[in-house]
C-alpha cells in the first residue's frame, strides 16, 4: 500500500481549480461575480478564440488596495464572510475565496486594480506562481486578464471545445448576468467584434435589447407575494415556446440557480398549453429569506438546497398559473368576437389547402394594452389551439386493420364526408377509410419539401410586409450554415444589421405568421443534432410540413377533400405522417358485419 503523503500547494490548487473552473465560461462567471460584488455598474468583457487565448474583465467597481491584491490570490481568503454564522446569511455572489487562486493556478493571469482611482497595482501570476507585483498607471476599478487557460494542464486543455462552442457558452453566461442585473451596463467583445452592448435599463427593455422587439408583445409580467416568498419577472406567451431548453432563467436572491423541480413548477403551469418537449421562456426572480436555503452545496454555487422545496414549488406554480389564466380571460372565445367569415358557416368552406386564406377575425381597436389582440396574436393562439386539438385525435392503427392499397383509390366514390372538420370518411370497394386531414396534408408537404431540398427547391412567394427577426449571436452563426436549406424550401432572407434578418419570401404552403417560429425551430434542431445529414434534412422537411399543413378544425369543400386524398395516395408513404402517427384507418366490410353481428 502506498504511503500517505501531504499534497503540495500547487497540486492542491489545480485539484481545487478542477472543481471551480471547467471551461472559459466558468472563468467569466467567477470574475463577473467578483465585479458585481464590488458594486460595479459597468462591466466589459473581451474574449479571444472563445476564451482559449484570452479572457479579460474590466469593471468600475470599488477596486482592491495594495495590501489586499496579493492576499486575494491566496486560497480561502475573502472579504465576504468572516465567521461561521455568515454562511447562513450570504448576501454576495462569491464567498469561498476560491475563484481567483483557482483561475491563477491554471493560466497566465494578471490583475490590475485601484482603490482610489489614482494609484493602481498589478500582480502577474503564472500557474499559481507570482511573477511580479508593481505599481501601474491608475484606473477606476479592476482589470483581470486570463491568458492560455489550462496551458499547464494539457489533459484539461485538450477537453476544451472548439472556440465557437466555448463562445456560445460564454454568450449564455453573459445573457444570464445581463438579465439578472439590468441595473448594470454590460459590453461583450469577441475577437474584436461587439456581441452585446447594453446600457442600464428596466428588465423589460433589457429583454428587448437581448432578444429583439418581437419579445415586447410576447412577455407577460409576473409578480406575487406570499410570506415569506416573493417572485417577479416575466414569462413568455405561446409564441416564445421553443423545442430547446435554453432561455429559462431562475434567480434566487439575485443568484442564478439550476433546479429541476422549480423549473418544472413553471412548466406544469403551462401543461395544458404546450406539449412534452416544449419549453417556455422565463426570467424569474425569487426572493426568500437566506435562512430558508443553503447555497454552499456545490463548488459552482448553481445548486441550492431548500428547507421546504415543495412549498417553493407550489408558490412558483401558483404565480405562473395566475398569469396564464389572466391571458385566457383577455382572449375570449372566437364566438364572442365580431366574426366575419369568408364562407357561409352553414356550408363547406372555400378554404384552399395552402392555408393562406384563413378567415379573418376583427377586433375592437380599443382593447386594453395587456390583452391587446392582433392578427399575429390570434394566429399564435389558434395555431396552439389546433395543435392541442390535433394532439387529442391521435388514433392508434390496430395491427388487425387491413391495409389500403393504392389500387383501391379507383374505387373511392364521390361521397367524401368531413367529420368535425378533422377527419375525411369515404367508401372503397372493401369498406370504409377514415383519413386524418392534418397528418395527411403533413405527409404530402413533407415529401414535397424533401424533393425540393434535394432538387431545385420551391418557388418563394414574396410577402407584402417583410418580417424582421433578431437572433442570438450563436443562432445567427448557425443560420448562416443552414441558409441554403431554408432557401430550398422557399424562404428568402436578407441580412439586416447585427444578428438580424429580414424575411422577404416564404414557402408556398406556409401559414403566414409562422415564419419566425419555423426558422427558430430549425435552428434549435440543428443545435441538437450538430450536423447536416439526411436526418437533419428530414427534420427540416417535417417542421415545415407540420407548421404548414391544414389543421384540425379547418373546413374543406368537396373538391379540396378529393384533391387531398388524390395527393395523399400519390405519396410514397401514405399511411403514416413524418412523426409516425397513422393517417388512414381502414374498416373492412367483414369487420363492419362482425360489429353488427351479421353472420
Amino acid at each position: 500500500m502506498n504511503k500517505i503523503n501531504q499534497l503540495n500547494s500547487e497540486l492542491i490548487d489545480q485539484i481545487a481549480a478542477g472543481e471551480v473552473i471547467d471551461r472559459p465560461a466558468s472563468v467569466v462567471k467567477e470574475l463577473i461575480e467578483n465585479s458585481l460584488d464590488a458594486n460595479a455598474n459597468l462591466i466589459e468583457v473581451h474574449i479571444t478564440r472563445g476564451g482559449h487565448d484570452l479572457i479579460q474583465i474590466c469593471d468600475n467597481g470599488c477596486g482592491i488596495n495594495e495590501e489586499d491584491i496579493r492576499l486575494a490570490f491566496k486560497r480561502h481568503t475573502t472579504s465576504k464572510i468572516g465567521i461561521l454564522d455568515d454562511l447562513n446569511d450570504i448576501k454576495t455572489l462569491g464567498f469561498r475565496g476560491e475563484a481567483l487562486p483557482s483561475i491563477a493556478s491554471v493560466s497566465r493571469m494578471s490583475s490590475r486594480s485601484s482603490l482610489d482611482g489614482k494609484t493602481a497595482f498589478e500582480i502577474i501570476i503564472h500557474g499559481g506562481k507570482e511573477i511580479s507585483f508593481e505599481p501601474k498607471a491608475s484606473l477606476k476599478g479592476s482589470n483581470f486578464k486570463v491568458k492560455n487557460l489550462f496551458y499547464n494542464v494539457p489533459a484539461r486543455r485538450k477537453f476544451l471545445k472548439k472556440p465557437e462552442t466555448e463562445q456560445r457558452n460564454i454568450n449564455k453566461i453573459m445573457r444570464s448576468f445581463m438579465l439578472s442585473r439590468p441595473d448594470v451596463a454590460f459590453r461583450l467583445i469577441s475577437n474584436n467584434k461587439t456581441v452585446y452592448d447594453v446600457k442600464v435599463q428596466e428588465l423589460s427593455k433589457r429583454i428587448r435589447s437581448i432578444y429583439g422587439s418581437a419579445f415586447d408583445k410576447n412577455i407577460l409580467p409576473v409578480i406575487m407575494e406570499k410570506e415569506p416568498y416573493y417572485i417577479s419577472g416575466f414569462v413568455g406567451n405561446l409564441s416564445l415556446v421553443r423545442r430547446r431548453q435554453s432561455e429559462q432563467y431562475l434567480f434566487l436572491n439575485g443568484r442564478k440557480i439550476q433546479n429541476k423541480l422549480l423549473n418544472s413548477a413553471v412548466y406544469s403551469a403551462y401543461q395544458s398549453l404546450i406539449k412534452r418537449g416544449e419549453y417556455p421562456f422565463f426570467t424569474l426572480f425569487l426572493e426568500i429569506p437566506n435562512s430558508a436555503f443553503d447555497v454552499n452545496v456545490h463548488p459552482s454555487k448553481l445548486e441550492v438546497r431548500f428547507i421546504n422545496e415543495w412549498h417553493v414549488y407550489h408558490f412558483i406554480k401558483s404565480a405562473i398559473t395566475m398569469v396564464l389564466q389572466d391571458i385566457l380571460k383577455v382572449i375570449p372565445d372566437y364566438k364572442s368576437f365580431n366574426y366575419k367569415p369568408s364562407f357561409n358557416p352553414n356550408q363547406t368552406s372555400e378554404l384552399p389547402l395552402s392555408g393562406n386564406s384563413y378567415s379573418k377575425i376583427y377586433f375592437d381597436q380599443k382593447a386594453p394594452h395587456r390583452g391587446e389582440l392582433n392578427d399575429n396574436n390570434l394566429n399564435i393562439r389558434n395555431n396552439n389551439d389546433n395543435r392541442l386539438e390535433s394532439a387529442h385525435m391521435r388514433i392508434a392503427l390496430k395491427s388487425t386493420d387491413p391495409p389500403v392499397h393504392k389500387s383501391n383509390l379507383e374505387s373511392i366514390t364521390e361521397n367524401i364526408w368531413q367529420i368535425h372538420n378533422k377527419y375525411l370518411i369515404t367508401e372503397i370497394k372493401s369498406g370504409l377509410i377514415i383519413i386524418d386531414q392534418h397528418v395527411a396534408h403533413e405527409r404530402i408537404l413533407f415529401e414535397e419539401a424533401k424533393k425540393a431540398i434535394e432538387g431545385n427547391g420551391f418557388t418563394s412567394q414574396t410577402i407584402l410586409f417583410p418580417q424582421t427577426i433578431k437572433l442570438l449571436p450563436e443562432e445567427y452563426t448557425i443560420l448562416i450554415d443552414i441558409t441554403h436549406y431554408l432557401e430550398k424550401i422557399g424562404f428568402r432572407l436578407r441580412e439586416f444589421g447585427k444578428n438580424t434578418i429580414i424575411i422577404e419570401g416564404v414557402p408556398p404552403d406556409i401559414n403566414w405568421g409562422n415564419e419566425n417560429q419555423i426558422i427558430r425551430e430549425i435552428i434549435d434542431q440543428y443545435i441538437s443534432v450538430k450536423k447536416i445529414d439526411p436526418t437533419f434534412i428530414d427534420q427540416i422537411a417535417a417542421l415545415y410540413a407540420c407548421k404548414s399543413a391544414i389543421k384540425a378544425g379547418d373546413p374543406l369543400k368537396h373538391t379540396e377533400r378529393r384533391n387531398l386524398i388524390d395527393r395523399l395516395f400519390m405519396t410514397d408513404h401514405p399511411y403514416y405522417c413524418p412523426h409516425g402517427r397513422p393517417i388512414i384507418i381502414n374498416l373492412s366490410l367483414d369487420e363492419l358485419d362482425q360489429r353488427f353481428e351479421r353472420h
